[in-house]
C-alpha cells in the first residue's frame, strides 16, 4: 500500500531488500559451515546441554501450538464467525475516538480522509470524537468532513489535548460518548491518529461485534506502512506478522493478549461505562517494591483488562487490515527500536500480574499460562545464547558455530512456517525474528525490574514515578541490584552444567582450556565415564 500524500512511506521492501537478505543468508550459512571442523565437537557438560535442550523443546513445542491453533482459527472458525457477521444488522450508531499529537498535516489528512471514506461507505450515523493538539489539525478535519456526504446525524467534535497526555484527552472524549447516550447496541471505535483504515473496516469489524453477543470487542490484522530503510521496514512487518499468529491462537480461546490501540472496536455500554472509563485515565498498578505506579503509556493494555475483568469474550477479525504509519525515533535502529521495545514490553509487564491475579477461570486457562509464559520466555530466550557462549568459553569455540548454524536453519524454517500461516515472507524476518529474541528479552528483564520507567516515543510526557513512597527495604534493594543479581544467576546456572566436566583437549586454542585449567576434575572423562 502507498500513500500519495505520504511518497515515503511504503507497506513493503522492493527487490533489492529481499535479494541482498537472501545473499545474506545464504552467504552467512555458508560462511559458517565452513568454519566447522570434520569432526565436530564432543560437549561434556551433559547437564547444560540436557537443560538447554529440554528447554529448547518447551519452546518449541509452544510455538508449534500457537501455529497450529491460528491455522485452526483462521481456516475452520473464523469463516463461521464471518458467515453469521455477514447476516448481521449494522450498529444503530457508531462512535469513534481518535487521537492525534502533533502529526503532519498530510497524515491527518490522510488518516481523517480514510476514515470519513469508510463512515459514508458504512452509512451508520457516527459521532467522531478528535483528539488534537494544533489548530491546524482542526482546519484539517473540518474541511475533510465537509467534503464527503456522511450518513444523516454524523458529527465531529473536538478535544484539545491540553498538555496532560493521552489517557486524560481519552477519558474526555469517553464522557462526551455517554453524555450522548448510545442506544442499545451501539459501538465505539479506539484508534490512533497515525492509522489509516482498510476497505471495509467499519463494517466488517462492527459486524462481527454485532454477531457475537459474548463478546465485548474485537482487534484487527496491523499491516504497517513504514518510512526507513529496508530492515526497519522488514522489522516492523516481522514484529505484525508474529502478531497475527499470535492473535489467532489466542482469538481460538475467544481472549486476546492485547486489545490494540491502533484500532480496536468495543461495545458502547462497555466503553462508557464508569469502571472503563476510570481505568483509561487513572490506571494503576502495585508493585511489592516501588509502591503504586501509575500507568502512563498502555491504554490498550487498561481496557483489555478491563474488558478481560468484566468477563467479556475478545476476537480478532483476521480478515480486516488497518495500515499504522510507522517510523523509528532518531537515535539508529537498535537505540531507537530499543525504545520502543521498551514501551511496548513496559506495558506488557506492568499488566501481567494483576492478569495472573485474575485466575483461569476468569482467563480462561490458555490465556492464562499465555501470561505466565510471557514471565518465563524472556529468560528461557536467553538461555540458547548464553549456553553457547559459555560452552564455546568453557570447551570448545566450535560450539558457537555451531549454535550460529542452528540460529539460521531454525528461524529460516519458523519463518517459512509463519509464510504458510499468515501469506507474508522476507529473508530478512530471520534476522529480524532473532533480534526481537535476544535484544527483547534483555528489554523485558529490565522492563521487569523497572516498571516505573515509561515514555512516549513521540511525546516528551515520562513517569512522574511511583505515586506512593517505597518502603526503605524495597528502597535499599534498588531495580538496578535486582536485575544485575537476575542476571548473574541465569549466567551461573548455565554456567554450573558447564564445568560439570573437564573441558575438551583436542582444540587447544580453546579460551576454556586457559581460563578453567584449575577447575578441573580428574575423576570426570566425559559422557561416556
Amino acid at each position: 500500500m502507498r500513500v500519495a500524500s505520504l511518497p515515503a512511506f511504503v507497506e513493503r521492501s522492493g527487490r533489492t531488500a529481499a535479494l541482498l537478505g537472501w545473499l545474506l543468508y545464504a552467504g552467512l550459512l555458508v560462511g559458517l559451515f565452513a568454519l566447522l571442523p570434520p569432526e565436530l565437537p564432543r560437549l561434556e557438560a551433559a547437564s547444560a546441554i540436557l537443560s538447554f535442550g529440554l528447554v529448547g523443546f518447551w519452546r518449541w513445542a509452544w510455538g508449534a501450538m500457537h501455529l497450529t491453533r491460528s491455522a485452526i482459527y483462521s481456516r475452520l472458525v473464523f469463516p463461521k464467525i464471518r458467515a453469521r457477521a455477514e447476516a448481521a444488522a449494522p450498529p444503530p450508531a457508531l462512535y469513534v475516538l481518535v487521537t492525534s499529537y502533533r502529526m503532519p498535516q498530510a497524515l491527518n489528512a490522510a488518516v481523517y480522509g480514510r476514515l470519513f471514506d469508510e463512515i459514508a461507505r458504512f452509512g451508520v450515523p457516527t459521532m467522531v470524537v478528535a483528539c488534537v493538539t494544533d489548530h491546524a489539525d482542526v482546519l484539517t478535519i473540518e474541511r475533510s468532513f465537509a467534503r464527503r456526504d456522511l450518513p444523516e446525524g454524523s458529527r465531529v467534535e473536538i478535544i484539545s489535548q491540553r498538555g496532560k497526555g493521552k489517557r486524560d484527552a481519552m477519558a474526555a472524549a469517553l464522557d462526551l460518548m455517554a453524555a450522548d447516550h448510545p442506544p442499545a447496541g451501539a459501538q465505539v471505535v479506539l484508534m490512533d491518529g497515525d492509522t489509516l483504515l482498510g476497505e471495509d473496516a467499519l463494517r466488517k469489524t462492527c459486524a462481527v461485534l454485532t454477531a457475537e453477543p459474548r463478546v465485548g470487542a474485537v482487534t484487527t490484522d496491523n499491516l504497517p506502512i513504514v518510512k526507513g530503510g529496508g530492515f526497519t521496514r522488514e522489522w516492523y512487518r516481522a514484529r505484525m506478522m508474529q502478531r497475527d499468529n499470535l492473535m489467532g491462537s489466542m482469538a481460538l480461546s475467544r481472549r486476546l493478549l492485547v486489545l490494540t490501540g491502533r484500532f480496536s472496536v468495543f461495545r458502547a455500554r462497555l466503553a462508557t461505562s464508569n469502571g472503563f472509563v476510570n481505568a483509561v485515565a487513572g490506571d494503576h498498578v502495585d508493585h511489592p517494591r516501588l509502591g503504586r505506579i501509575r500507568m502512563l503509556t498502555g491504554d490498550d493494555k487498561s481496557t483489555w483488562f478491563e474488558t478481560l475483568r468484566t468477563g467479556w469474550d475478545m476476537l480478532y477479525v483476521r480478515d480486516v487490515a488497518v495500515h499504522p504509519v510507522e517510523e523509528l525515533p532518531a537515535g539508529g535502529f537498535v537505540r531507537a527500536s530499543s525504545a520502543l521495545m521498551l514501551r511496548w514490553y513496559g506495558n506488557m509487564v506492568r499488566s501481567n500480574g494483576r492478569a495472573v491475579a485474575l485466575g483461569p477461570k476468569r482467563c480462561g486457562w490458555f490465556l492464562w499460562i499465555a501470561l505466565l509464559d510471557q514471565r518465563l520466555s524472556m529468560w528461557t530466550s536467553l538461555l540458547g545464547p548464553t549456553t553457547a557462549i559459555l560452552l564455546a568459553l568453557t570447551q570448545d569455540a566450535t560450539v558457537l558455530t555451531l549454535y550460529l548454524v542452528w540460529v539460521l536453519l531454525s528461524r529460516g524454517v519458523l519463518c517459512a512456517l509463519y509464510g504458510l500461516t499468515t501469506g507474508r515472507f522476507h529473508p530478512l524476518f530471520v534476522f529480524a525474528l532473532y533480534y526481537n529474541q535476544v535484544v527483547g528479552a534483555a528489554i523485558k528483564i529490565f522492563a521487569y525490574h523497572h516498571p516505573d520507567r515509561q515514555r512516549w516515543t513521540r511525546q516528551a510526557k515520562t513517569s512522574g514515578g511511583p505515586l506512593t513512597r517505597p518502603s526503605f527495604g524495597a528502597r535499599l534493594s534498588g531495580p538496578y541490584l535486582v536485575t544485575s543479581i537476575s542476571l548473574f544467576m541465569l549466567a551461573t546456572a548455565t554456567l554450573s552444567g558447564s564445568l560439570d566436566a573437564a573441558p575438551s583437549a583436542r582444540h587447544p586454542w580453546s579460551l576454556g582450556d586457559a581460563l578453567f585449567t584449575p577447575v578441573r576434575h580428574p575423576s570426570v572423562h566425559g559422557p561416556g565415564s
